[in-house]
């Protein structure tokens, strides 16, 4: 199943979604159920053991697309700090 919304495109998988930014793949989102019972989404990169999670599938393709933006500005070849500044500047509007 296929699903276009707030200018991603959403390919369902069996555990979850791959997200698409125009023919670009910015990664998984896996669902899940917050404490509170509520529908929600995490990223398929977040490994901790609580990731964070996000109310729904837009929010959480926005999160990969910062995190692709960020990956792309820094670079291959940069030093953890400047990784950690360019981050700051693509942070979640949320935080």
């Amino acid at each position: 199943m296929v699903i276009r919304e707030g200018g991603f495109k959403f390919e369902q998988i069996s555990d979850g979604w791959k997200v698409f930014k125009g023919r670009n793949f910015l990664g998984t989102i896996h669902t899940a159920y917050e404490t509170s019972g509520r529908h929600c989404f995490f990223l398929g990169c977040d490994s901790r053991s609580e990731p964070r999670t996000y109310r729904g599938k837009v929010n959480a393709a926005k999160a990969l697309l910062s995190i692709a933006q960020t990956k792309r500005e820094v670079g291959k070849r940069a030093k953890p700090e400047m990784l950690i500044i360019v981050a700051w500047d693509f942070k979640p509007a949320t935080v």
